[in-house]
């Protein structure tokens, strides 16, 4: 496993057009069938809706573009995995608490992190 510092951290939270629920406008005109995905339309939205930080890290070093976890980080700021791309720029969804504990860990000085592929 190849051991990388983190040297910066950019976090911004992300955007998202609100996606009107046409569900009760065909209740009220009767219009009824079988809704094939709402369990899936249901699990992307709370994701997108918990998972509202879009945090972005520079590695030091040389590292090959793929999709990581960071040994040593945080297990909520290491929970939905790192995409490392050719510039050493790391970025990852974060939680509120996910970003809190990234920005806690960061700055207890301790940045060094083992970079191990997922698959």
């Amino acid at each position: 496993m190849k051991t990388v510092q983190l040297t910066e951290l950019r976090a911004r939270r992300r955007r998202f057009a609100s996606l009107p629920d046409f569900g009760a406008f065909f209740m009220f005109f009767g219009v009824s069938g079988i809704d094939q995905h709402s369990e899936e339309r249901q699990q992307k939205r709370f994701e997108r809706e918990y998972y509202a930080h879009l945090a972005t890290v520079r590695l030091s070093g040389t590292v090959t573009a793929g999709r990581y976890t960071f040994q040593n980080l945080p297990e909520e700021a290491n929970r939905r995995g790192w995409s490392v791309r050719s510039d050493a720029t790391a970025s990852t969804e974060l939680s509120d608490e996910g970003l809190q504990a990234l920005k806690g860990w960061m700055a207890r000085g301790s940045r060094e992190v083992q970079l191990q592929p997922l698959t």
